[in-house]
């Protein structure tokens, strides 16, 4: 009995192992198509910037425009 509960602990350690060196490869998740994350802005320094970049962070968004 001893032995079967090795062999299976010894068995999802080795399932395991493929999983978690998958999750080190940084995949871009997919975005559905109204996601505010497809948005491009332009920074405070002109240039363009994805909002993704700040997905998982806390960020205000304040529209300035006007008529």
């Amino acid at each position: 009995m001893p032995r079967y509960v090795a062999a299976v602990l010894m068995a999802m350690a080795l399932v395991a192992v493929p999983a978690s060196a998958q999750d080190k490869k940084k995949k871009e998740p997919v975005l559905p198509p109204d996601s505010i994350y497809r948005l491009k802005i332009k920074a405070l320094d002109g240039k363009e910037a994805d909002l993704k970049d700040f997905g998982g962070k806390v960020a205000l968004i304040v529209n300035l425009a006007s008529q």
